[in-house]
């Protein structure tokens, strides 16, 4: 009696060791998939704040063009490392009703300006300047 009553505990000590060795391990994955993700959203995160400041420094470059020159067509390329930023074609001619549309590209994270011009001279004034999905007002 007495050795059936002594297997049985080392049993159940041999059970609950691999309980608590299962949560373990299940908690253990469990944060390191958590952590993983925070990572790759912080990584989205960061892209996405290039991309936005990318999409304005194209937007505000531009707009001193146009005003250097109301002819200036845009259509423009400008790569800072892996990152880019475009200046779509400007829409509209002379000096009232213009547009102008930039985005900025950095990662997998794509943010773009849309600008509706009211004149460029003597100085530059905006009717809208917005951030958007996807470009209604310029030309494509």
């Amino acid at each position: 009696m007495m050795d059936y009553c002594r297997s049985r505990k080392g049993y159940t000590f041999l059970l609950s060791t691999l309980f608590v060795g299962a949560v373990a391990l299940a908690v253990t994955g469990t944060m390191l998939m958590l952590g993983w993700m925070a990572l790759r959203n912080g990584v989205i995160i960061e892209d996405s704040g290039k991309a936005y400041e990318l999409a304005m420094t194209c937007a505000e470059r531009g707009l001193v063009e146009l005003f250097n020159d109301e002819n200036y067509y845009g259509d423009e390329n400008i790569s800072l490392g892996e990152d880019s930023c475009s200046i779509l074609a400007i829409g509209g001619s002379g000096n009232e009703n213009r547009t102008l549309c930039a985005e900025g590209k950095s990662g997998s994270s794509v943010r773009r300006m849309e600008i509706i011009i009211e004149r460029i001279l003597p100085a530059i004034k905006t009717s809208s300047w917005q951030e958007v999905d996807v470009f209604s007002s310029c030309p494509s």
